[in-house]
């Protein structure tokens, strides 16, 4: 995976540890990030989500150079807070159930 992102997309690199390549990293990650860490998040990939999609559109899904996947893993990431910030608005809500008892599709 690379270490940068596309160029349009380099002011979001401050949030490349959200850049994980499998739902059960990202889960984790989730999990151990603070509220506030996880609405700071939210709120800056969501105002780029529309941009990051189309310039993503671009590439099959299983064919992406290295920094456009990097991009793609931070959208996917947003998808996995999503809820807990538009909906929950608290992480316990979405702890009920310990996250490593869910099996992750790799």
């Amino acid at each position: 995976m690379a270490t940068t992102l596309p160029k349009p997309f380099r002011d979001l690199e401050p949030y490349m540890a959200w850049s994980l390549a499998t739902e059960r990293e990202r889960i984790a990650k989730r999990v151990a990030s603070s509220m506030d860490e996880i609405i700071e998040f939210h709120g800056v990939m969501s105002k780029r989500l529309e941009e990051m999609v189309e310039y993503l559109n671009q590439y099959p899904y299983n064919d992406m150079p290295p920094d456009a996947q990097s991009l793609c893993n931070l959208a996917l990431s947003l998808v996995e807070v999503s809820m807990l910030v538009e909906m929950y608005k608290n992480p316990d809500n979405l702890n009920m159930v310990e996250a490593e008892r869910f099996v992750a599709y790799q």
